[in-house]
């Protein structure tokens, strides 16, 4: 049995990797848990519970039965997630798939600058309310495919992201947030099992960002999928699946 351990982005949760289970080929099983702040843990108030020890002992529980190398799947927050648990363990997986994700930000400078971004996100999160953080995030260039999404498949995607509550998602933004957690840049080339690297063709961004990535890891590959942005889990799961090695 192979298992595919699954890092959610944030706003989401493990649930939302289900419709890759339905099309996942015989033989594997999915784990993917829910990060603090999110899910069955959005109400955890501790700031310990949000660093990222506690966010890599999340994963390493989550597979604690299992023997073999596992493939680590990680979206965006939970990507950056999944490059510092490969890092830390590089025996333990076999691939690891990148969708819409970065190695954290290179210079001290844009740490900052980014900090200071998310504290202004978080701030908005507590004062508003989510229904009014919604109206801002959701309206990113890179969601409006996601947006687009007939309604059996999309409703249940917002429906679990206003179950999350404001504060955990603030809490989660002020430890784990993009400027938070230290540039991984320099550390690629110690990755030396196989990566692939997964955006949407509406994603330029991250694209760009990936094929920056593929550069400085040994072995990589880019697949870049056409009619979505940046959720391409949500978006294209039977094609994301075709990723598998």
């Amino acid at each position: 049995m192979a298992t595919i351990l699954a890092c959610h982005g944030f706003t989401g949760e493990g649930a939302d990797f289900e419709p890759l289970r339905a099309v996942l080929p015989t033989g594997h099983e999915l784990v993917a848990p829910d990060f603090p702040g999110h899910g069955s843990r959005r109400g955890l108030r501790t700031p310990a519970d949000y660093s990222l020890a506690a966010h890599l002992a999340i994963l390493d529980e989550s597979i604690r039965a299992v023997t073999e190398p596992v493939t680590v799947l990680g979206y965006s927050m939970g990507g950056r997630l999944a490059l510092h648990w490969a890092l830390a363990n590089p025996g333990k997986f076999r691939q690891l798939i990148l969708v819409g994700a970065s190695p954290g930000l290179a210079t001290e400078a844009e740490r900052t600058e980014r900090t200071y971004a998310d504290a202004a996100v978080a701030k908005y999160l507590r004062t508003g309310g989510l229904p009014t953080f919604y109206k801002y995030w959701h309206n990113q260039p890179f969601f409006r495919t996601l947006l687009a999404l007939p309604a059996p498949q999309l409703e249940p995607i917002l429906s679990r992201r206003h179950q999350n509550d404001p504060e955990g998602l603030a809490l989660s933004l002020e430890h784990v947030g993009t400027g938070r957690l230290p540039s991984l840049w320099e550390r690629l080339r110690e990755l030396n099992g196989p990566v692939d690297l997964v955006t949407g063709e509406h994603d330029p961004k991250f694209t760009e960002l990936a094929r920056r990535i593929g550069e400085r890891l040994p072995k990589a590959r880019l697949s870049v999928i056409e009619g979505c942005g940046h959720a391409v889990h949500l978006e294209r799961p039977a094609d994301l699946v075709q990723v598998l090695r």
